[in-house]
C-alpha cells in the first residue's frame, strides 16, 4: 500500500531528529504543545492515486479513491459518488465534502468511507457493513492518510494534518477523545516499505522540492533526493530489489524513479507525454508493480521497469485541443485502472476507454424556462462535456418526466438533439464523438436562443446550429417547442442510427407499464430490434406513471420539416427502458448538404397530468400546425 500526504519540514536539516522546540496552540480536541516543524510553502495540486493489497487507496487531493466497496469520487458539487461495478450511487446524500479516503479503521473486515465535511473540516466514517455514519470528530483537518505507525496496531490508524500546522494519529479507540500527536505537520505522504527490519510503515515525503524518508520507528527523517523541485511522490515495488522505490513528479511534469541511491529520469518526452499530472501504481503480489501516468491532455500509459519503455494508451475520452480538467488516475484490486477527467469516470486499458459515469459539474450553467414565475423546463448549456440539453420538463402540477445520464446509458441526456455529421456521431460521448459547443447565448423568461458549433474531436467545426427553445402552458398542458437550423461549414452528409434525432429518456419509474399510441393507430409498426419500433406518424404519445399518478407526453412533427417524422419508441413490451425520439429515417436515407445550405427542424413536446385521450392529443397537435 502507499499513502500520499505532504508535510512541512525544516529544509535546512540534512538528516535529523524532529525538532520539538517549535510549539503552537491548537483547537478543541487537539492537545496543547504538539511538536511541529518549520512551515514551508508547498502547494501540491497534482492528483495521484493507486491500489494496494493490504490496505486501500487514497490520493494527494483525496477526490478519487478505491476500496472494497468500489470506486468513489467527489463530484463537482462536492457530493460523494460511488461506482460499484454496476451502478452509480450517492452513499452520503446531501453532504458536501472536500476529501475522502478508504480503509478499514473500524476492523470490520471491509473498508469504510472516511470523509472530511466541507463546513467544519471534521472527520466522519461511513460503514457499508452497518449503513451508518459516525462523527464528526475534530475539525480544521486539512488532509489524511492511513497506515500502521505504531507497534501496538494491527489495523491502520488515521494520520491527519490540520490547517493550523499540526499532525495527529486517530484510532477507533480514541473516538471523541484527545488525538495522539505526531511529529511534524504532514500534508502529503506516500507510504512504503523502506526499513525491512521494522514491521511499521515508512513514508516518503516532499518538502520544498526535496524528498525525505520518515521512519516512525525512530521518528527521524533522512534526505533522499534534493535539488529536483519534486512536488509529488508515490511508492511501489518497481524493481527486484528489496523494499519499495519512489516515483516522483517535478514541477515541470517530469517523472523520476528513486531506487536506493540512484535517481532515474523516465523520459516522458520520448513518448510525447505532455506534463504529467497524475501517477498511479498497480500492485502485483506475484511480481513487480506497474507505474501508470496521466498527463494534462488526458494521455495515459504505463512504464515497464524491466524494458525501460512506456506503453501509451492515447487520450481518454476527450480528443480536443482544449486542455481538459485532468483530475485523477487510480488502479483497483489489481484488475482495473480508472481515470477521472472533466467530470467523467473512465475505465482504461491499452485497447479501450470505457466511460462509466458523468455527473453535471457545479459550473454547468442552467436557465429555467418559466411562465408567470413557474418553472416548466430547464436548459443546461454551460460546461457540459458534449452537448447542451433540456434536463427537466414538468407537467402543469410540477412533476418532472425526464431522466438525465442514467448509469447504464450516460450519454442519454434527458431531452437532447443529435445526429451524425459526416464521419462523426454527436449522439454518443466517447473519444471519437463530436461535441456541441455553445458560442452565443440569449434568454428570456420562457425561451433560450443559442448558437452552437458542432466540432469534431480535434475541434474542427463541421456545422453551425441556431437553436431556439420556448415553453408555454395551456389548459392542463405544458408545451415546449424546439427549433434548430443546421448549416454545415463543409459539404457533408447528415445521418445516424435509427434513433438519432430529438430524443427523450424518461424517469426510471416510467419504464414499466407504459403505453405508446399515435395518430397512426395501433402501435404495431416496424420492429427494428427487440421492442424498438419505427412509426411514420404526425405525433407519438406515451402514458406512464410518476409518483403513482398517470402522466402523458407527446411528440409533435411539423409540416415545415424537410423530412416527415418517423417516431422511434422502445419500452412498451418489456424492454430495458422507455425512450421516444423524433427521427427522419436518416439511417436509411442520409441527407447530403452543401456548405452554407441550411437544414431546419421544428418539433413540439406536450406534457399533461393524467391519462390523455388520442382525441385530446390530436387537438393540441392541430393547434401546433395551425
Amino acid at each position: 500500500m502507499v499513502f500520499l500526504c505532504a508535510f512541512v519540514v525544516d529544509p535546512t536539516t540534512k538528516s535529523t531528529k524532529i525538532s520539538q522546540k517549535a510549539q503552537r496552540e491548537h483547537h478543541n480536541i487537539y492537545p496543547q504543545g504538539t511538536p511541529v516543524m518549520k512551515p514551508i510553502y508547498l502547494c501540491l495540486t497534482l492528483s495521484l492515486l493507486f491500489a494496494v493489497t493490504a490496505y486501500t487507496t487514497e490520493n494527494t487531493n483525496h477526490t478519487l479513491i478505491s476500496g472494497s466497496f468500489g470506486v468513489a469520487w467527489i463530484d463537482g458539487d462536492g457530493i460523494i459518488r460511488l461506482y460499484d461495478g454496476e451502478s452509480v450511487t450517492t452513499p452520503v446524500p446531501g453532504v458536501k465534502v472536500h476529501a475522502i479516503l478508504a480503509t478499514d479503521l473500524l476492523e470490520e473486515g471491509s473498508d469504510q468511507l472516511i470523509y472530511l465535511d466541507d463546513a467544519r473540516k471534521s472527520l466522519h466514517i461511513h460503514s457499508f457493513e452497518t449503513g451508518t455514519t459516525i462523527g464528526p470528530f475534530g475539525h480544521d483537518v486539512r488532509t489524511m492518510a492511513a497506515g500502521r505507525a505504531s507497534a501496538n496496531e494491527t489495523f491502520p490508524s488515521l494520520l491527519v494534518s490540520t490547517f493550523s500546522g499540526s499532525a495527529f494519529r486517530w484510532t477507533k479507540e480514541i473516538m471523541g477523545g484527545a488525538w495522539h500527536p505526531v511529529p511534524g505537520a504532514f500534508s502529503h505522504i506516500s507510504r512504503g516499505r523502506f526499513d525491512l527490519r521494522s514491521d511499521l510503515d515508512g513514508f516518503a515525503v516532499v518538502s520544498d522540492g526535496n524528498v525525505f524518508i520518515y521512519s516512525p520507528r525512530w521518528q527521524t527523517y533522512s534526505r533522499a533526493v534534493e535539488g529536483k523541485n519534486i512536488v509529488a511522490v508515490l511508492t511501489g515495488n518497481f524493481t527486484t530489489a528489496p523494499g519499495d522505490e519512489i516515483a516522483m513528479l517535478d514541477r515541470d511534469g517530469n517523472i523520476f524513479l528513486y531506487s536506493g541511491r540512484t535517481l532515474e529520469d523516465l523520459g516522458r518526452e520520448a513518448v510525447h507525454l505532455a506534463e504529467a499530472t497524475c501517477l498511479a501504481v498497480k500492485r502485483n503480489p506475484e511480481g513487480l508493480d506497474t507505474l501508470f501516468v496521466l498527463d494534462r491532455l488526458g494521455n495515459s500509459g504505463h512504464y515497464n521497469r524491466e524494458t525501460k519503455t512506456w506503453t501509451m494508451y492515447g487520450a481518454i475520452g476527450l480528443g480536443s485541443s482544449r486542455v481538459p480538467h485532468v483530475s485523477n488516475i487510480i488502479a483497483k484490486d489489481n484488475e482495473s485502472v480508472f481515470a477521472l477527467l472533466s467530470g467523467n469516470l473512465y475505465e482504461i486499458s491499452e485497447e479501450n476507454f470505457r466511460q462509466l459515469s458523468w455527473l453535471p459539474s457545479p459550473a454547468a450553467t442552467t436557465h429555467s424556462l418559466q411562465i408567470s414565475g413557474k418553472t416548466l423546463a430547464r436548459y443546461r448549456f454551460g460546461n457540459v462535456p458534449f452537448k447542451p440539453y433540456i434536463d427537466e420538463l414538468r407537467t402543469p402540477s410540477g412533476k418532472n418526466i425526464l431522466r438525465d445520464a442514467p448509469w447504464d446509458y450516460l450519454h442519454h441526456h434527458a431531452l437532447m438533439y443529435a445526429l451524425r455529421v459526416g464521419d462523426y456521431s454527436f449522439w454518443g460521448e466517447a473519444a471519437d464523438n463530436g461535441k456541441q459547443i455553445t458560442i452565443q447565448f440569449r434568454s428570456g423568461s420562457n425561451f433560450v436562443e443559442s448558437e452552437l458549433d458542432w466540432n469534431t474531436p480535434d475541434s474542427n467545426t463541421v456545422l453551425n446550429e441556431v437553436r431556439r427553445i420556448t415553453v408555454d402552458q395551456g389548459d392542463n398542458v405544458t408545451l415546449l417547442d424546439w427549433q434548430s437550423a443546421l448549416t454545415p461549414t463543409i459539404d457533408t452528409v447528415l445521418g445516424g442510427d435509427h434513433y438519432y434525432g430529438l430524443g427523450m429518456r424518461f424517469l426510471e419509474e416510467m419504464d414499466n407499464d407504459g403505453r405508446f399510441f399515435s395518430d397512426a393507430g395501433a402501435h404495431d409498426r416496424e420492429i427494428v430490434r427487440g421492442d424498438e419500433r419505427l412509426t411514420r406518424c404526425r405525433w407519438m404519445a406515451y402514458t406512464a406513471k410518476v409518483d403513482g399518478q398517470p402522466v402523458t407526453v407527446a411528440l409533435f412533427d411539423h409540416p415545415s420539416n424537410p423530412i416527415p417524422m418517423t417516431a422511434f419508441t422502445m419500452g412498451d413490451a418489456g424492454g430495458p427502458f422507455a425512450y421516444l425520439s423524433a427521427t427522419m429515417n436518416l439511417h436509411r436515407e442520409p441527407v447530403e448538404l452543401k456548405a452554407g445550405e441550411t437544414f431546419a427542424i421544428k418539433y413540439r413536446v406536450a406534457v399533461w397530468d393524467g391519462e390523455i385521450s388520442p382525441e385530446t392529443v390530436e387537438g393540441k397537435y392541430r393547434e401546433f400546425v395551425r
